[in-house]
């Protein structure tokens, strides 16, 4: 992360967009102290801090990109394809575990297990993971098995010596070998944990200790800035990993250079470890205790406000809580929680926002079912939202409207992969074309998240697809998942990641550049607006600021 430019007061001359609804451009930008302090006219700004010199006026007629430092100011030109706009925000993400994932071997490019089986092999004799107690690996696709029934067999050729786990690309199963049986004196069938399952495996991983934690963490938010992201909402938040923000955001050698955090305490996961049930109150105790705590530190861009709440499953392991059986099955799917309207009333009544993870049309309907009971006393200071939608019901429609309820969406999701080749043999048909109604949404508030590690962290991926719903730099015929009328704008896409996301995690007035505003900006390969909607994915950030500190600048920035 660069540090250098701190004291520097900035001005960025270009295509600058501050804001995408309504889309407002201007080609000047001054920048002072992180903040935004003039918009407007390259003329009229450089006059104001007087820097008319022959030596700037030579540069401004200079084409390309290119940058000038006068005294304590820094000039910064863009070349004529070159855009800069306000950060992006990941409203759904989980950069610890990202973090943790880019240390490990990563299976998800594949596209067939046949190729991922032999990239584990070849890892293991490579002796990649011999200082390890175990082996891990991250990214399997259900979609892999549509033909052929996953086998625990596979997984002890391949690695007969040492207990072996692949994490599915969800992060909602694990796919072990049977040396995993040996260790947690657990058995399932063909190896395969998932949900709740899984903690009877979690508890039995080794351990990374508190720095290798906070490494990880730390490399899971670089990784984030590197996409353009200047602020995020973590969806699941641990009491190790509480800890693990707090020791960070507090360390000054960091402080100034991430991005800002909102953290969402996971509710399900509270007092995990206990045998018996723990009363409700107490566990409202509990959060209310971590939200205060947090709110003490004054800490300027760590806060939280929020508690996650993890309402269903996933379709891949039939466990979306749906309105319709799921396909040669006897059931619709698993409720992760009792008690929703209850714990949701509970959130409201003490002014906590709810973040809720619900996939199936029958989940989501309970959930908005539990705001409308409460409609007279909703708290009209809290944003709450549901995350990652992808079934939606007309009724559910309807009151997200009425309720003033905020919407996220994982929007790389919106094509069809691997993943979700699996849909027609789980759901009847008329789900396939119903999935992913952010068009249906767009009265709402809606932003856009990642779910980093689940998918990319790269926004630009994600508005791609949510604009075109094809696969990355597909232009033929469409090959959509859903109605194809629910394709959103590049405009309204931007939108979402930027100023929709902020007012998700509840940072009014992020997601636009403002004069007086933080100065947290990005500076983009292309005009993403400009382009043809196959081509936004080649975007590429080539410097992110926050607080008007540049954090990230690509090594492509360099070479122009």
């Amino acid at each position: 992360m660069n540090n250098h430019n701190q004291q520097l007061e900035i001005i960025v001359i270009g295509t600058i967009y501050i804001s995408f609804e309504p889309l407002v451009q201007v080609e000047c930008m001054l920048i002072k102290a992180g903040k935004v302090s003039r918009l407007g006219q390259t003329a009229e700004i450089l006059n104001q801090v007087q820097l008319q010199n022959e030596l700037l006026q030579e540069h401004l007629k200079k084409p390309g990109y290119w940058e000038l430092q006068i005294d304590q100011t820094k000039i910064i030109k863009l070349n004529e394809l070159q855009m800069a706009m306000p950060g992006m925000i990941d409203s759904h993400v989980h950069p610890q575990s990202g973090g943790i994932q880019l240390s490990r071997l990563t299976i998800q490019k594949y596209c067939s297990w046949e190729d991922a089986k032999n990239a584990i092999r070849n890892s293991i004799e490579k002796g990649e993971h011999d200082k390890y107690e175990w082996v891990f690996a991250y990214g399997y696709s259900q979609g892999w098995f549509k033909e052929n029934k996953q086998n625990i067999q596979e997984l002890d050729d391949v690695c007969p010596e040492k207990p072996l786990i692949i994490m599915r690309d969800d992060c909602h199963a694990y796919w072990c070998n049977s040396k995993i049986f040996e260790v947690t004196q657990t058995h399932q069938e063909d190896g395969i944990y998932i949900e709740e399952q899984m903690n009877a495996v979690r508890k039995y991983i080794p351990k990374l200790s508190e720095i290798e934690q906070q490494n990880c963490l730390l490399k899971g938010l670089q990784h984030l800035v590197n996409y353009g992201i200047v602020a995020f909402q973590d969806a699941a938040v641990k009491e190790k990993l509480f800890h693990n923000y707090k020791k960070l955001y507090q360390n000054q050698t960091y402080g100034n250079q991430l991005p800002y955090c909102c953290m969402s305490l996971c509710w399900n996961d509270l007092f995990l470890e206990q045998t018996q049930n723990v009363d409700e109150e107490v566990r409202f105790e509990t959060v209310e205790n971590q939200i205060k705590e947090i709110r003490d530190l004054n800490l300027e861009k760590l806060y939280c406000h929020s508690v996650k709440i993890f309402v269903d499953g996933v379709v891949e392991s039939k466990t979306a809580l749906m309105n319709v059986k799921y396909c040669q099955c006897s059931h619709n799917g698993q409720l992760m929680i009792q008690n929703v309207p209850q714990i949701i009333e509970g959130l409201n009544d003490r002014g906590i926002q709810a973040h809720i993870h619900s996939i199936g049309d029958r989940a989501t309907d309970i959930v908005v079912e539990a705001f409308e009971r409460i409609s007279h006393k909703l708290n009209k200071n809290v944003i709450n939202y549901l995350a990652h939608l992808e079934f939606v019901s007309p009724k559910a429609i309807e009151l997200f409207k009425k309720l003033n309820l905020g919407a996220n969406f994982s929007a790389l999701w919106f094509y069809e992969s691997p993943s979700l080749s699996l849909m027609p043999t789980c759901l009847p048909q008329h789900y396939m074309e119903g999935m992913y109604p952010i068009r249906d949404l767009e009265q709402c508030i809606i932003g856009l998240g990642s779910d980093w590690p689940v998918s990319s962290a790269n926004p630009f991926y994600a508005i791609e697809v949510a604009v075109t719903r094809q696969p990355l730099g597909h232009n033929q015929n469409p090959i959509p998942i859903g109605d194809l009328k629910q394709r959103i704008t590049i405009q309204q896409a931007l939108h979402y990641y930027t100023e929709g996301s902020a007012k998700l995690i509840q940072k009014p007035g992020f997601g636009l550049l403002t004069e007086g505003g933080h100065a947290n900006f990005i500076i983009i390969s292309q005009n993403v607006l400009k382009v043809n909607p196959s081509e936004i994915h080649q975007t590429q950030v080539l410097s992110t600021f926050i607080d008007g500190v540049e954090v990230y600048q690509s090594q492509k920035l360099e070479q122009i």
